[in-house]
């Protein structure tokens, strides 16, 4: 019997550090991630990545430092990017490789990337949580990263190390799992942590506590 692959991990293994995660909702409610664009009829997109379509070449990136008026150039892509989460993360007591994963998921590594939501950049930050983190240019890759951690950080303190409920946290807001004390019943909340655990493999992180 014909059975649909939801998660297709395998597509990960040895992949480059340039390689992009498009993730599509099926006509069942279902998440299939792919390392290429998909046209199967009935699926639409669910991430930057898959609504944006195709990579076409790009000139080299604009990281600029959080205090620099004038950006350094770097790039292209995804691997000036992961430079700078390896350097960052620490700073923020979190495993790069988990922050990684939620940059995937969030922006397909697009500084530029907005969703319909107005979340804004590599780690999709509404303004609120912005403002809240004292991101002053969103679209600034350091400053997105740093807020964007520095979110994540506070959300497994919250949580008590859990990755899954700091991540549903970031995905549909804190209050709503506190709501619901546990993981939202909400599809797209589930898809996004099963999808991000499967490929980080861990569902516990260390946390500095936050106070209530």
């Amino acid at each position: 019997m014909w059975r649909l692959w939801i998660v297709m991990l395998g597509l990960w293994a040895g992949q480059t550090a340039r390689a992009e995660l498009f993730m599509y909702r099926t006509p069942g409610g279902h998440t299939v991630f792919s390392d290429r664009v998909l046209t199967t009829p009935g699926y639409t997109a669910a991430n930057y990545a898959a609504r944006r379509g195709p990579r076409k070449y790009e000139g080299p990136t604009l990281i600029g430092p959080a205090s620099a008026s004038r950006p350094t150039l770097i790039g292209p892509g995804r691997q000036a990017v992961e430079s700078l989460i390896d350097r960052l993360a620490p700073q923020y007591a979190l495993d790069p490789a988990l922050v990684k994963q939620v940059v995937a998921a969030e922006s397909a590594y697009r500084t530029d990337a907005r969703s319909p939501k107005n979340a804004q950049g590599l780690m999709q930050l509404i303004p609120a949580t912005a403002q809240r983190f004292g991101v002053q240019n969103p679209w600034d890759a350091e400053q997105n990263l740093r807020g964007g951690m520095a979110y994540l950080r506070w959300l497994l303190g919250q949580f008590r190390g859990d990755v899954r409920l700091a991540l549903a946290g970031y995905n549909a807001g804190e209050g709503a799992v506190a709501r619901h004390d546990g993981l939202p019943p909400y599809a797209e909340t589930r898809q996004y942590v099963a999808g991000i655990i499967g490929r980080y493999g861990k569902t516990r992180h260390p946390y500095v506590e936050t106070p209530e």
